[in-house]
């Protein structure tokens, strides 16, 4: 899909020069804002329509670049970066009926930015406007193209693949749920109640990878990294399994493995170089490299390169979409400045650690140390 992402976009740049000659350079500035303009519409779409369908909207990264502002609820993030350009939304299921409601969210968000590059035909009368719906068209015709991966969906994916589902991953939807209130159990720090919901949704679905994913971060809050990792492990060997999911797996493996040698659970050089190995194999398998930086950072951190774990945590901070996720980040960088002797830079941090999720065992650890030194 890359090779066909790049194909296209050449297609577009040749097409557009062709097509707005003298104007090109004019042409070429409205093909970039196309882009951004259909790069942003399918998200907008599924916000609208995950409102309109009854899914909840987990986390709205607004722009990129760093973070200028956040706003952090146990159901919800969102992020408002430097540069206020493009858009990330998270979608789930809420409520039964998952894929139904998924279906029509996707339907919708492609009648949207339908829409949109139906509009962006109305200003082809110049060379800016040219170059806008060309590339604005090109994108929207590759939302329709049917791709799942480790780091994105199309819309054609909820349309035309999404209601072909059936056996194990259409259970995986309908039982989101139910797993997503064990998750909001956890992201409020109620790891009693997280435990409780998911044994009962164990007993109906012993298989399902939401399940188990509930199992591991319950388990990783009680700080039992070898029970969690032995959970993570046991899935590398099963058959049913897709490219999208393995990646996700191995990628999942290395977080807890390097969790288990900080807490001394498990010897440093089986532990980091098993993290190293699945997050090579989890990009072979379409992980996106950028969504490993806090793992990458916490095994800088154990092998005393506190400058770099500080920077990759930074950039995992930036990007987190829930509070646990941004906590744990934080808590890195703050152990990485204890270990460079700022203890004052350090409770910086770890407060706005606390703020987010208090009840996060790294979290609470490290102010601890942080209040007797």
């Amino acid at each position: 899909m890359t090779v066909v992402r790049w194909v296209v976009t050449a297609l577009v740049v040749v097409g557009t020069i062709a097509w707005t000659l003298s104007g090109f350079l004019l042409g070429l500035t409205g093909a970039f804002v196309g882009l951004l303009l259909a790069l942003t519409a399918p998200q907008a779409g599924l916000a609208l329509g995950a409102v309109l369908f009854g899914l909840r909207i987990t986390h709205v990264i607004i722009g990129i670049g760093g973070e200028v502002k956040s706003w952090t609820w146990t159901n919800r993030r969102v992020v408002l970066r430097t540069i206020p350009v493009l858009a990330t939304i998270g979608i789930t299921g809420l409520k039964p009926g998952v894929r139904r409601r998924t279906v029509l969210t996707g339907a919708f968000a492609i009648l949207f930015c339908a829409v949109v590059v139906a509009l962006t035909w109305l200003a082809v009368g110049s060379a800016f406007g040219k170059g806008m719906a060309l590339a604005a068209t090109a994108c929207f015709l590759l939302q329709l193209v049917p791709v799942e991966g480790a780091g994105n969906t199309s819309l054609g994916w909820f349309v035309f693949t999404l209601p072909k589902l059936s056996g194990r991953p259409l259970a995986e939807l309908e039982a989101r749920p139910r797993v997503l209130a064990g998750m909001d159990a956890y992201h409020r720090g109620d790891i009693d109640e997280a435990e409780r919901i998911y044994d009962e949704v164990v007993a109906d679905h012993p298989d399902l990878l939401t399940v188990v994913g509930l199992k591991v971060v319950t388990t990783c809050a009680r700080e039992r990294y070898l029970e969690a990792l032995q959970t993570v492990l046991g899935l590398n060997g099963r058959t049913d399994l897709g490219q999208r999911e393995l990646a996700l797996i191995m990628a999942t493996t290395a977080g807890i493995a390097v969790q288990a040698v900080e807490a001394g659970q498990f010897p440093a050089e089986v532990g980091l170089e098993t993290a190293r190995s699945m997050l090579g194999n989890a990009y072979e398998a379409g992980y996106p490299k950028h969504r490993s930086n806090g793992t990458l950072a916490v095994m800088a951190l154990i092998e005393g390169d506190t400058a770099k774990a500080r920077q990759l945590a930074g950039y995992a901070a930036e990007s987190s979409e829930t509070a646990p996720g941004r906590a744990d980040d934080l808590i890195t960088i703050a152990r990485a400045w204890m270990a460079d002797g700022n203890n004052a830079k350090a409770r910086e941090f770890a407060a706005e650690a606390h703020e987010l999720a208090g009840w996060n065992p790294r979290v609470a650890a490290t102010r601890a140390r942080l209040e007797i030194s």
